[in-house]
């Protein structure tokens, strides 16, 4: 949910200063696009998993903006949030979800353009409303679900193996989900969030024909260390929503909870 504001206050910033490019040089301009619509697709992507993605899409948003700008602004800016939510579309669990992520990110976009240019010659606080209501427009498509960047990662790779690694790798993309949806210690779910991507690396090193049989213990153990937390940490969950329980109940249930969190040790 930060992320989703800071989102808006960065596409505030972006759009407001697009709208005044044209005062400095074109290669500076352009320059500036480029950088600020690859930082608004990075927020919007959220992980380093299919970062790369992301930064290139961010890029190839800014070029179909400068093209198209001088003729079609309202299609410029529409083009401009398509690309930077593309990543975020990308993690859409049906096609039809794909279609409507991506529809809402280019209406969005188009609205937004509008709503600051109705306002652009008005006086000073006019026009920050305005840039306030295009950067709320901007950021619609945060309404979304949209499955994490780690999980959909874990997931795709699934898709390009076999076996057993294939099936700790659909394994680990289930325990992704379910621990992103927990309520973590911020340095606990660091450490997954780091254990997930050594898993994710070590699974493309297997899958492209690099290292060893031993590389692949690892990664299972490291997967079995995440399945013990996600049921620690459901566990502990389920403890908070029934604190009717009798003391005695809970003592056990927050031994088995402290044996098995205990595996975090073992996460590099």
């Amino acid at each position: 949910m930060r992320r989703a504001w800071a989102f808006v206050g960065v596409a505030g910033v972006v759009f407001g200063g697009l709208a005044h490019l044209d005062v400095l040089p074109p290669a500076v301009a352009a320059g500036l696009t480029v950088v600020s619509t690859v930082a608004l697709a990075l927020l919007a992507h959220g992980g380093g998993s299919l970062a790369t993605e992301a930064v290139a899409l961010g890029a190839g948003g800014a070029l179909a903006y400068e093209a198209s700008r001088p003729y079609l602004p309202l299609v410029a800016s529409g083009l401009l949030l398509t690309f930077v939510f593309g990543t975020r579309a990308m993690r859409s669990k049906s096609w039809r979800e794909l279609a409507l992520h991506l529809g809402l990110a280019f209406g969005g976009g188009a609205a937004a353009s509008w709503v600051r240019d109705a306002q652009d010659r008005t006086e000073v606080s006019l026009w920050l409303t305005a840039v306030t209501v295009a950067a709320v427009l901007a950021s619609i498509p945060w309404l979304l679900p949209s499955e994490g960047p780690r999980a959909f990662a874990l997931r795709r790779a699934a898709g390009r193996a076999q076996g057993p690694l294939r099936m700790r790798l659909l394994r680990a993309a289930v325990l992704a989900r379910k621990l992103s949806e927990q309520p973590l210690p911020r340095r606990l779910k660091k450490r997954v969030m780091h254990a997930l991507d050594e898993v994710l690396a070590l699974a493309e090193r297997r899958i492209e024909g690099r290292g060893s049989a031993l590389m692949e213990s690892e990664l299972a153990r490291s997967v079995d260390h995440l399945g013990r937390i996600a049921r620690a940490a459901s566990r502990k969950a389920a403890l908070v929503e029934g604190m009717h329980a009798d003391a005695g109940a809970l003592r056990t249930e927050q031994e088995t909870l402290e044996a098995e969190v205990a595996a975090l040790v073992e996460l590099r």
